[in-house]
């Protein structure tokens, strides 16, 4: 409170100091208001080169550090998705899913720390947490992008790290008709490796924008996308770093071991459907309405092909003595086990083989359907004195998911199945004898005779018994998100020294994000299936030193023949999973006021904007708990009862001082200042009361809620210069420092439910620390070189950050904030002249910690990131633009690692290179 209080009180005093000085000085003549007027002139935006003039001059101009995306034409957003765009921009950097952008760390700062709004509302997300996956929105539907990286206090809280707005196009800020029309057909290198996909895929959209009358005009926008998910690579499954370790060597030290290493590929498709549909009204001078609807879908269905070694992780109790249950396959193997000392004192098993034990191999399907639909009203009246704005909206995000695997019987001959990870960042898995791939050594089921002892010391045979397969169905759930906001703000001008406007308003929101999941489920395979040659072995390439994978021509035909098909949904047969269930209720209100200000200080020129705002958050957390105690029933047998529902209301508050100033020190250069108390609430998930149990994870997890969690709450600054020179140049420095007073981390332990030891994983509110860094960026368009290399450019930005906030585990050698990267950087070489586009891209990050949103306690360290991209483009006349796009170029592989531990890899995998060429036509 001391720390709110003295943010406050310097912040006033600045803006205090600055009115005296003002006072003092003689106020600017009208030339400056002329000036500022034609600096704002709109300018059309074409080509890649251009899209960069916009967004500076947008950027120079701000009333906050912001960095912006820009595009004139709805459609002309060069990019595929949202997240291609942004991952450019200083300090910003992605994570990948299935080879695509995906969530964005600002500042080195993860999802968690960072809140998206569209058309200035905040937007729900299909992810349990509040991340929002920024691929889910199409670059052809998105006019342009905001990340405040400073707060201002008419703006949402909620991202310490950053805001990301996207605006949609305003219909009647357009002086004609505008129709767009592009279409794409895309390849993936690795549909040339993998069985049974092409690698082909195609992405199309229209766009229409036009103004119907001098006050009424629309926009509409359709997009769809079929894209190949294509994957390969080794994962390795945790480690087994419990107490429950065998002593392998017999030394007197447990050895660490991974729980098992598979080789995998997932084949299918990512299906996408996005719609925008805009209204825009003026019936007069001082009154404009503006409706807007946006709608996105994405379909999943994805073969996830995976075999290797699953019993390695040498467990030990009373019962199998202290080498382990392990010991007996490793010893039968021909390959001795490599165990080596850590510096810690531990050991590691790196290496070995086990001798018939542990073959393990799952095909499954996976199968998802995110949906999104976001909607509003905005309402703007200009009078004579106050400009009153109001805004009611809706969203709503839900993902309907299974995971569907049938785990085909291995009726094959001996065989001697190994691992090798010795200081290797791909896991090896070795056949060193047998053959596991061939599809004759696999079966939907064995027959085996059944033996009776029909007289003292006598056995036969008396008859046969049929073990079947198993489809299996897990995490079969349908999560929801929804949202009701309003917002209403109020604005005047003033005439209070150098405060020139004032603005006041409030927000309120009303959310509800519900996790419904049932029992994981399985089915047997039918004895008298009467399939024939439905199984097949492929190589996953790669260079990955693995075994042919076994999997099935056609899954859907032995998922329905020999099963019976994927179980139903709405089943009655799939009891609901109560402790995997869960309600989130969340209010938030919101009131600030805010001073825009301008004026003179030592002759320096400046604007900028004070504020202070006000909010206040209730939770209701729902659910259900099992009690890890045992009763004794009336009948005298004890039982342990069964989860019993639990709710949970917790409140907080903050109030988020903020100071924004920008000093126009010569025509050319300026300094921002920035002040700010900013907060970020704790994932949605991660607030849930109850407990969420994993059985097949190995070992079995159970991740916990803690629905009295605080916000991340931090105070902050912000200094800067920038530089500018032409109308597409410019060298910016930012300096932040963010000192966190709370922060939110993973803490670990082990419970016990139905006998069975679960690892847990729960969330705790920490003390905080420092992050600090610097953010530099150079933009130049090389207009003085003779042609034709005077249509050339560069967009190249750094950033650093140094943190000293950790997470909590392991408690030996803690990961670093989630999401946090050292290093960022991004280097665009451009060319836009005569009609040509083109850009090369590389992007960098190093390496960060990742956090699971749908599983927290799976936490890894990723290895550093590279990507480089391509694109040119030509406009072959006023309405015809071709293109040609390359991603992925290097095919870099996604690296990461278990326990913040280089020699433990956790996957290796990758998304392979991706080409898309197309059209771009507009009239």
């Amino acid at each position: 409170m001391k720390a709110q209080f003295k943010y406050t009180l310097l912040a006033l005093s600045v803006a205090q100091m600055m009115q005296i000085a003002s006072a003092q000085e003689t106020i600017a003549d009208e030339d400056k208001n002329d000036k500022s007027a034609d600096q704002f002139e709109k300018i059309e935006v074409r080509g890649f080169g251009a899209s960069l003039g916009e967004a500076l001059r947008q950027k120079r101009f701000a009333d906050s550090v912001v960095e912006i995306v820009s595009s004139d034409d709805l459609g002309n957003l060069p990019d595929v998705s949202i997240t291609d765009s942004l991952v450019r921009l200083p300090g910003i950097a992605a994570s990948r899913d299935r080879g695509n952008a995906s969530r964005i760390s600002i500042r080195g700062m993860g999802p968690r720390l960072n809140v998206a709004t569209m058309n200035n509302r905040e937007i729900v997300s299909a992810e349990p947490s509040r991340d929002v996956r920024f691929e889910q929105f199409p670059a052809e539907l998105i006019d342009s992008v905001e990340v405040y990286k400073s707060p201002v206090a008419s703006k949402a809280e909620g991202g310490i790290s950053g805001l990301v707005n996207m605006n949609f196009v305003s219909p009647l800020s357009k002086d004609k008709r505008i129709i767009n029309i592009n279409g794409n057909f895309m390849h993936n290198e690795l549909g040339d490796d993998l069985p049974d996909t092409d690698g082909n895929g195609y992405k199309g959209s229209i766009s229409y924008i036009d103004q119907l009358s001098d006050t009424f005009g629309i926009a509409l926008g359709l997009t769809y996308q079929d894209q190949p998910s294509l994957e390969r690579g080794v994962q390795s499954w945790d480690y087994n770093n419990g107490d429950n370790r065998g002593d392998l060597n017999e030394n007197g030290i447990v050895e660490h071991a991974p729980w098992g290493v598979m080789a995998k590929s997932k084949r299918g498709n990512n299906e996408r459907t996005g719609g925008l549909a805009i209204v825009e009204w003026k019936p007069s001078d001082n009154l404009r309405v503006k409706g807007d609807l946006f709608y996105s879908q994405f379909d999943i269905k994805e073969r996830d092909d995976q075999m290797g070694p699953g019993d390695l992780g040498n467990w030990a109790d009373g019962d199998s003595g202290p080498r382990g249950w392990g010991a007996a396959a490793y010893d039968a193997s021909s390959v001795t086990p490599t165990i080596i000392a850590r510096p810690d004192g531990s050991e590691q098993i790196v290496a070995g083989s086990q001798f018939n034990n542990g073959l393990t191999n799952y095909v499954p399907t996976w199968f998802q359907t995110n949906e999104m639909l976001s909607t509003g009203i905005n309402t703007e009246y200009v009078g004579d004195v106050w400009k009153v704005t109001a805004d009611v909206g809706y969203s709503k995000a839900s993902i309907e998911s299974v995971w569907v695997t049938i785990n085909p019987t291995y009726v094959g001959g001996d065989y001697d199945l190994g691992f090798d990870i010795q200081n290797k960042d791909a896991a090896e898995i070795i056949v060193h004898s047998g053959d596991i791939s061939s599809p004759e050594q696999y079966a939907l089921g064995a027959v085996a005779d059944v033996w009776e002892e029909t007289s003292p010391g006598t056995w036969e045979i008396t008859g046969q018994e049929f073990t079947p397969s198993v489809m299996e169905g897990q995490g079969d759930k349908v999560l929801t998100d929804e949202m009701a906001n309003i917002n209403l703000d109020f604005q005047r001008d003033i005439e209070w020294g150098v405060f020139e406007s004032l603005l006041f308003g409030g927000r309120y929101t009303d959310r509800t994000k519900e996790n419904d999941q049932v029992n994981d489920w399985s089915r047997s395979a039918k004895q008298d299936h009467g399939l024939s040659d439905y199984g097949m072995s492929y190589s996953i390439g790669g260079g990955y030193n693995v075994p042919d994978i076994y999997t099935f021509k056609d899954w859907g035909k032995v998922a329905e023949v020999a099963f019976g098909g994927v179980v139903d949904h709405d089943d009655p047969s799939n009891s609901k999973n109560d402790l995997a269930s869960w309600k989130l209720q969340e209010s938030n209100t919101a009131f600030y006021v805010q001073l825009n200000m301008s004026g003179d200080l030592g002759g320096i020129p400046y604007s900028g904007n004070l504020g202070l705002r006000y909010a206040k958050t209730e939770v209701v957390s729902s659910g259900h708990e099992q009690s890890a105690v045992w009763v004794e029933g009336d009948d005298d047998v004890w039982y342990q009862p069964g989860p019993t529902p639990t709710e949970v209301h917790h409140d907080y508050d903050e109030w988020l001082p903020s100071l924004n100033l920008l000093f126009n020190i010569s025509d050319d250069s300026q300094i921002r200042f920035a002040l700010a108390r900013t907060m970020s609430r704790p994932p949605l998930l991660e607030m849930r009361t109850g407990f969420s149990l994993d059985s097949t994870a190995q070992p079995p997890t159970a991740n916990g809620g803690n629905p009295t969690l605080d916000p991340y709450v931090a105070n902050q600054m912000d200094i800067g210069y920038e530089y500018f020179w032409g109308e597409n140049s410019a060298a910016t420095i930012n300096l932040f420092y963010k000192d966190l007073q709370s922060h939110i981390g993973l803490d670990a332990g082990t419970v016990t439910f139905d006998g069975v030891d679960y690892a847990f994983t729960g969330t705790v509110n920490g003390d905080g620390g420092v992050i600090k860094g610097v953010e530099v960026l150079y933009q130049q368009a090389f207009t003085e070189l003779p042609a034709p290399f005077d249509g050339m450019g560069i967009f190249a930005n750094y950033s650093y950050t140094d943190s000293e906030v950790m997470e909590f585990k392991p408690v030996e050698n803690p990961y670093n904030l989630g999401g946090l990267s050292k290093h960022i950087g991004s280097l665009t070489l451009w060319y836009d002249k005569d009609g040509y586009d083109a850009r090369v891209s590389y992007n960098y990050r190093s390496e960060f910690t990742g956090i699971n949103s749908w599983l927290p306690s799976q936490v890894n360290l990723n290895e550093a990131e590279t990507t480089v991209d391509a694109s040119i483009g030509y406009q072959v006349n006023e309405h015809l633009k071709l293109t040609l796009q390359g991603q992925n170029l290097t095919n870099a592989a996604s690296v990461n690692y278990w326990d913040n531990d280089k020699t433990k890899p956790a996957y290796n995998v990758e998304w392979g290179r991706r080409f898309l060429i197309g059209f771009q036509y507009s009239m």
